[in-house]
């Protein structure tokens, strides 16, 4: 493989990294990535967004 080719690859990797950890943030501070918590935190999430829907 082309090293430029390699080079984007690794990049791609970093930015798809980086963009995980943006997304299992906790108040500001990363907490580790792991699958099951980041499901559990969608479900929180999910619930609270109806019941403050079923207020209004």
């Amino acid at each position: 493989m082309n090293n430029l080719l390699q080079i984007r690859e690794k990049i791609k990797k970093a930015n798809r990294l980086y963009q995980a950890q943006l997304l299992a943030t906790k108040s500001g501070e990363v907490t580790p990535y792991r699958r099951s918590v980041f499901e559990e935190r969608i479900k929180k999430t999910q619930k609270e967004m109806k019941f403050k829907n079923s207020k209004n």
